[in-house]
Parts: C-alpha cells; sequence; structure tokens
C-alpha cells in the first residue's frame, strides 16, 4: 500500500484513492487526535465501524478494541485499505444484522439521509450500555442525519465527533 499524504487539517489522503462511490470526492481521514479519541472510547469493545475509507480510524479502533468488524462498500477500500488491517478487524461489504456490539462507529457516505440510514442499520445490534460516535459532524448534512436525541455530546475536533451513550434500546419511533 502506497503511503497516506499528511494535510495541514491533520487528516490524511491517500494518493491513488479514486474517491468515493457516492460523490466522487477524495477521501479525508480522521485525524491523529480524532484517532486517539476513538480509541480511548472503544476499549475492549466489540466495535461496528461504518466505513473503512482509508483504514485510520479502524486502525485506531482496533488498537484499543477486542474486535472491529468493519464495512465498506467501495471495491477500491476492499482492494486497497482491507488487506494491510489488523488481525482483529473483519471487513465486510454489508452490516451485519446477526450480531451485538458494545460501540458504532458512523462514518460512511456523508448525506443527511445515508447517515439516517446507517444510524437506523446499527442501532438495534447496540448493547446498554455501548456508545455509538459519528465522524463529521461539524458538517451540517451529517448532524442533520443523526437522530436529534438530547443524549447527543458533541466533541468539537478538526471534523466533529458526536457521542451517543446507549442507555437504553434505540427504537426508530426516537427520532420522531
Amino acid at each position: 500500500m502506497r503511503e497516506l499524504v499528511a494535510h495541514s487539517t491533520g487528516s490524511f489522503s491517500h494518493p491513488d484513492d479514486p474517491g468515493e462511490p457516492s460523490t466522487g470526492n477524495p477521501r479525508l481521514s480522521v485525524t491523529a487526535l480524532e484517532a486517539e479519541i476513538l480509541a480511548a472510547f472503544v476499549v475492549d469493545r466489540n466495535v461496528l465501524e461504518v466505513g473503512t475509507g482509508l483504514g485510520v480510524s479502524t486502525r485506531a479502533l482496533a488498537r484499543t478494541a477486542k474486535m472491529v468488524v468493519t464495512v465498506d462498500i467501495d471495491e477500491w477500500v476492499h482492494d486497497t485499505i482491507w488487506p494491510d488491517l489488523p488481525g482483529n478487524v473483519v471487513p465486510t461489504p454489508v452490516v451485519p444484522t446477526n450480531k451485538t456490539f458494545d460501540a458504532a462507529f458512523i462514518d460512511g457516505d456523508h448525506s443527511t439521509e445515508a447517515v439516517l440510514e446507517d444510524f437506523w442499520a446499527i442501532a438495534p445490534m447496540m448493547r446498554r450500555g455501548g456508545v455509538i460516535l459519528a465522524h463529521d459532524t461539524e458538517a451540517p448534512n451529517v448532524r442533520a442525519g443523526l437522530p436529534p436525541l438530547p443524549e447527543w455530546q458533541w466533541l468539537t475536533t478538526t471534523h466533529g465527533i458526536g457521542v451517543l451513550w446507549v442507555a437504553e434500546l434505540l427504537r426508530r419511533d426516537d427520532d420522531a
């Protein structure tokens, strides 16, 4: 795998990245600080990640998690990023429906509709006491896609991280 390119924002990109499947925009990773924050939230947890992207967040999660199941639909990610992921990472092109997780990280398609769809795809799989993390919450379309629950906490980082502790089972009618 070719080396990632560092940006002044602290994010990274890949020189061969053809761009996101839905927009063609180049992928930008979490920053080093955001990676450390993610790792701190998932110590000894089973994690579901939606959006492997460049694998920077995946590696950060895997550093402290028991296991990371990472989901990405992009063949470029499958061919370029997945082969070099750590041994406690299970890559898959679809969200598994037969598992439960202690933590989840949403960083897939950034359209408002896709963020909401990703949230409700993972919500039924979350254990009580778990945590849902969302990246790029400084982007209005991403934050608008997250259900307007009062329990969200917003961490101000370069791209923004949303944190939702799962105190009880989440139901679709919670966002109505």
